[in-house]
């Protein structure tokens, strides 16, 4: 008889419909369930995560098996809005993941969790999906950040996840047409870009006014009009030397990595659309490395990253344009901005102690009186402290502070 040690929304009739329908087996019968849920205060603003181990037979005369799985449950105020997970997971990711699969040399090309079944009713986004850890994958630590050892790894990744992209790109452009464009694309007012933009800077600049009062001017100066200006600029796929399906919000909550094989993979694909692969780069740079890692080690980060894009692209036989290198470099410069929203406006939240996390929640984002108190503590983090102080004076000398 099926139990479940924890109890969750998802019953034993749901989860072996759902992988009744994953294996293609009509007659699977589920005979235990054990799940859990994973908190995720200040982890995960958009989602639940159940985490099961199922024991079930495929035909009544089967042997017992056992499989280790995740559902993902979106909340329904995200799910209703809208994401672009589902085509991800569905469509866009298995198809990339069959261009990598006959590319040779190309040995190892896992990007992410593979999903066994999506809930199909309308206004939900749920979603089965083999669990990351039973793979040897394990989550990094997000209040200390990534060292050279592990960025080269995600990198190394994410060259891949890029290059694939681009085949995917050139060979099905109907089926990547199918994305929405960046949220940003149409400026930043709207709810989430004036909670996490707007305000957020305009926070970030009244407490650094004492101590780098040109530099807080700047960027109070620019906010809204001008900031949505270049925002818009940057994330228009029409500005970029070469374009990338981007994750989106790839962070190192958003990474698991097998640090003995060298592997990592990428989940949540809410954000992901057609842009710049600078997009990605500045995203995971500023808000996921370890700051000595950031100030010392770009460089060598970017060419590990061209090389893994470059090998992929052959090995995949793009016809396209390769990209150089200098092509990369001139994306990171031009997209600069980007990495300056990302360390003050989202380096804060992902980085938040555990203190910090107890009760922050998408609740924490719908009212500006929680989270201007909520700011306090994001800002007193000593992470965010230390590279904010040392970041915001090279956007400064870059131009990024300007307003034309």
């Amino acid at each position: 008889m099926a139990t479940t040690t924890t109890k969750i929304k998802y019953n034993v009739d749901y989860i072996q419909k759902a992988l009744a329908q994953a294996y293609q087996s009509e007659n699977l019968h589920v005979e235990h369930v054990e799940s859990a849920t994973r908190k995720q205060n200040g982890e995960n603003f958009c989602s639940d995560i159940y985490r099961l181990t199922v024991k079930y037979r495929k035909t009544p005369e089967s042997p017992i098996e056992v499989g280790k799985y995740v559902i993902k449950n979106l909340y329904p105020d995200v799910a209703v809005m809208g994401t672009c997970e589902k085509l991800l997971l569905l469509q866009i990711l298995p198809a990339m993941d069959e261009i990598l699969g006959k590319a040779s040399p190309l040995t190892e090309h896992k990007l992410n969790a593979n999903c066994l079944y999506c809930d199909p009713t309308p206004g939900t986004e749920d979603y089965l999906l083999e669990d990351l850890n039973a793979l040897s994958y394990t989550s990094m630590d997000r209040q200390k950040g990534l060292d050279l050892y592990e960025a080269k790894i995600c990198l190394q990744k994410l060259g891949q996840f890029h290059a694939a992209s681009m085949v995917l790109i050139q060979e099905q452009p109907e089926l990547v047409g199918k994305l929405p464009p960046s949220q940003y694309s149409k400026g930043i007012k709207f709810d989430l870009g004036r909670v996490i933009i707007i305000n957020g800077t305009n926070y970030a600049a009244k407490a650094f006014a004492n101590e780098m009062p040109e530099i807080a001017a700047k960027m109070k100066a620019q906010i809204p009009d001008a900031y949505a200006k270049r925002m818009r600029s940057v994330v228009d796929p029409k500005n970029s030397a070469f374009n990338v399906i981007t994750h989106g919000d790839l962070w190192v909550n958003n990474i698991l990595i097998d640090k003995a094989a060298e592997k990592a993979v990428f989940v949540d694909f809410q954000s992901s659309f057609v842009g710049s692969p600078a997009i990605d780069l500045h995203f995971l740079f500023y808000t996921s490395l370890e700051l000595d890692v950031l100030l010392h080690s770009q460089t060598e980060l970017l060419q590990h990253y061209h090389e893994s894009l470059t090998n992929t692209l052959k090995a995949c036989h793009y016809t396209g344009s390769i990209p150089t290198f200098q092509q990369v470099t001139d994306e990171i410069e031009r997209c600069l901005l980007y990495g300056y929203y990302a360390a003050v406006c989202e380096l804060p939240i992902c980085c938040a102690t555990r203190e910090a996390s107890e009760d922050f929640g998408l609740h924490t984002f719908e009212d500006d009186e929680v989270m201007l108190k909520k700011r306090g503590q994001l800002f007193s983090n000593p992470r965010f402290l230390k590279t904010v102080r040392a970041t915001l004076p090279i956007f400064h000398e870059k131009g990024v502070l300007e307003t034309p």
